[in-house]
């Protein structure tokens, strides 16, 4: 039994236009006399085998051959061999008409093969017959085919790798428990033999999505400086649009009189989505805060969400009779925000892939691998520079301000520190050898980054970056794996080191 299986399913049904092409031939022997006989028996062989047309050369040329004594052949080849000028014509053998030594398919080569191979239902590739399993049930059909002059076998071609379906040639059979409507939907070209002939059925596979188990959500805020998921779980997961980070947040955090959108599409325990179409249909929301405005944007197919008065909160999307509710927690208007703290994350300009990030006062360093240890300082050497991307942080783990209203200032009175307005960072040079603790502060609070600077016997020329310079820029991610998630400002590192620009908008996890 010949069985395929292919692997996970990709997230598109296609029907390609791609064309087989099967090659079919047969090898046809021609033997002369030639190549047997001596020139003595040159006549007789020739006549022999014009007078005997209807005996299968290809097969008793050879055998009379082999069958010559060994002295005979050495008369043969000596004849041969003493006159090359003899080119007496000779007649071809018939060619063999057997099959044998061809490819397994031959077709209209055999006489024997007179009985065509049908199926039942006509198909093409554009118009094929259409099979219909339902995601999450098992699912089996056979082919069966008509006529031939033997048993059958099914040879099956998918337009698609990595469908999850299985089949059996010998038997017909393709089988399997689909998940995904899209990627499991597939056009497979089936193509009964006998050996001989052989004809082919199209059919598609739509796979049917199961009941609604819940509503996916994506939400965004208006500035789009994160987005976050939510699955039937209730989990959720936020992520930095341009980054790839997904980290995964007790609830969506947000300021009061702040608007977001929610964007709600029902699915199955599997994620197909259960109303048909393609764009995201009306969905409601609630929220158990009565003061907060939920109104349906039909442009952008979302409800918008605009949160009033500080705390906590559930909101609930509900679409084609199923639901998903997120826990939401509103803090004070950015004017009224306190200072708590800062995240911290510090990018060596050095060529290494060492990040390093400071959380309470605690150094971590995190190497290209993604493990992360503890470390007192921040190593560099004599002339190096570092970028160092800050934001200060209320208790909630909401930005207050900008990296440009941050101040920074240096134990060692010769370093170097520049703010790089196109990196929302600030860069700091050391020019002496010697430990050195930078301090961040805002709104009377303050943080410290401390450095250990070793000499070098020649010390590396640097120069300070100025606005709109073409200096090159650290860059990188700074994985936060290895370390207290629970913390108030472990998550924020990750974002810190990822990426330039309005860093106000980059972080925002609830305290624990």
């Amino acid at each position: 039994m010949l069985v395929h299986n292919e692997g996970d399913p990709m997230k598109q049904s296609c029907r390609y236009t791609l064309r087989r092409h099967a090659a079919i031939g047969a090898a046809v022997a021609i033997v002369t006399a030639s190549s047997a006989f001596g020139i003595g028996a040159t006549a007789a062989t020739a006549a022999t085998a014009v007078a005997a047309p209807a005996a299968n050369s290809t097969i008793a040329a050879p055998v009379a051959a082999s069958a010559a004594s060994p002295a005979a052949a050495a008369t043969t080849s000596s004849a041969t061999a003493a006159d090359p000028a003899d080119s007496t014509p000779e007649t071809a053998a018939p060619a063999d008409t057997t099959g044998a030594g061809t490819d397994t398919a031959a077709p209209d080569a055999d006489p024997a093969a007179t009985t065509p191979i049908t199926w039942a239902e006509p198909s093409s590739e554009a118009a094929p017959i259409v099979l219909t399993a339902t995601a999450g049930q098992p699912f089996s059909h056979t082919f069966v085919a008509q006529g031939g002059d033997g048993p059958l076998t099914y040879r099956f071609e998918p337009r698609q790798q990595d469908t999850g379906w299985q089949w059996d040639e010998q038997t017909g059979v393709l089988s399997g428990t689909p998940t995904s409507a899209l990627s499991s939907s597939v056009l497979f070209e089936v193509t009964a033999t006998d050996q001989h002939r052989s004809a082919v059925q199209y059919a598609q596979v739509e796979v049917q999505p199961a009941a609604a188990a819940g509503v996916a959500l994506t939400i965004a805020p208006q500035d789009d400086r994160f987005v976050w998921s939510v699955y039937l779980d209730g989990v959720v997961h936020q992520s930095t649009p341009g980054v790839g980070d997904d980290t995964v947040v007790p609830a969506i955090t947000v300021r009061d009189g702040e608007t977001l959108s929610f964007a709600g599409l029902a699915v199955d325990e599997y994620g197909n989505p259960t109303t048909p179409g393609d764009d995201y249909p009306r969905s409601t929301g609630t929220s158990t805060d009565a003061a907060d405005s939920i109104v349906w944007d039909d442009q952008w197919k979302a409800n918008r969400v605009t949160f009033s008065g500080a705390g906590s909160r559930t909101v609930t999307i509900s679409e084609g009779g199923v639901s998903t509710s997120v826990p939401v927690v509103v803090s004070a208007a950015a004017e009224d925000a306190q200072v708590a703290g800062f995240a911290i994350g510090v990018l060596p300009d050095d060529g290494s892939d060492d990040r390093y990030g400071i959380v309470d006062g605690v150094v971590t360093r995190y190497a290209e691998d993604g493990t992360a240890e503890q470390v007192d300082a921040i190593p560099a050497r004599q002339g190096d520079r570092v970028q160092v991307r800050a934001i200060a942080l209320d208790t909630e783990g909401n930005p207050v301000g900008d990296h440009s209203d941050l101040t920074f200032t240096s134990s060692v009175a010769s370093d170097r520190i520049a703010y790089d307005p196109d990196e929302a960072a600030t860069w700091i040079t050391f020019d002496h050898a010697s430990p050195h603790v930078v301090t961040v502060a805002y709104q009377g609070v303050s943080a410290t980054i401390p450095f250990e600077v070793t000499p070098v016997t020649a010390p590396a020329a640097s120069t300070t970056p100025t606005v709109g310079s073409s200096t090159p820029t650290a860059s990188g991610h700074l994985a936060f794996t290895g370390a207290d998630e629970s913390g108030p400002l472990a998550w924020a590192l990750g974002l810190l080191a990822a990426g330039a620009g309005l860093l106000v908008h980059r972080m925002r996890r609830r305290r624990a």
